[in-house]
């Protein structure tokens, strides 16, 4: 079998989109055809089982904040921030090593797709918008975008601090 391309043949580049460059690999006559990995079974349960745990984690906390039915919508802000701290961390955690064929879309497609919410926090801003407070919609639509940014970053950076445990040689005693 041919090497995948799509990573412009530089190791580590595109490392959290490394599956989708694998995905393409060229045929017997230089062609670039897409092989289709087909859905896995396994794959879609742990990403359901993560998102339906992750949305439930995210209401609960909404809920739980000071204000949460009026107001600046301070919890889903907070819920927005840890979980892009958290995939910053996961994603560079996962990347350092072999985790679990469970890790990724468990915790971070589902769970952590699960509790963090585009869809609120757009309704958030229109919410604010409609009620006439467009300072404070325009100011909760920018910190988002921008802190979410920061906190990804973040937990990129943090990510990389963290010691990996791999399974030792031929699968013995941690390393």
């Amino acid at each position: 079998m041919t090497p995948a391309v799509g990573n412009g043949g530089r190791p580590g580049r595109h490392l959290l989109h490394r599956e989708a460059a694998e995905a393409t690999v060229l045929d017997r006559r230089g062609r670039g055809r897409v092989r289709h990995p087909g859905i896995k079974p396994r794959a879609l349960l742990d990403v359901a089982i993560g998102g339906a745990v992750g949305a439930l984690a995210r209401d609960l906390l909404i809920k739980a904040m000071p204000g949460a039915e009026h107001g600046f919508p301070w919890g889903t802000l907070l819920v927005n921030m840890l979980g892009c701290l958290f995939i910053g961390i996961l994603t560079t955690y996962l990347l350092k090593g072999r985790p679990h064929p469970v890790a990724r879309p468990l915790l971070v497609t589902g769970y952590l797709g699960g509790f963090t919410t585009f869809s609120h926090l757009i309704d958030g801003v229109h919410a604010l918008g409609r009620a006439g407070s467009w300072d404070q919609s325009i100011v909760y639509a920018v910190v988002s975008v921008v802190g979410g940014w920061i906190a990804v970053a973040a937990g990129l950076w943090g990510g990389g601090l963290l010691p990996y445990r791999s399974a030792g040689p031929e699968g013995g005693a941690p390393t």
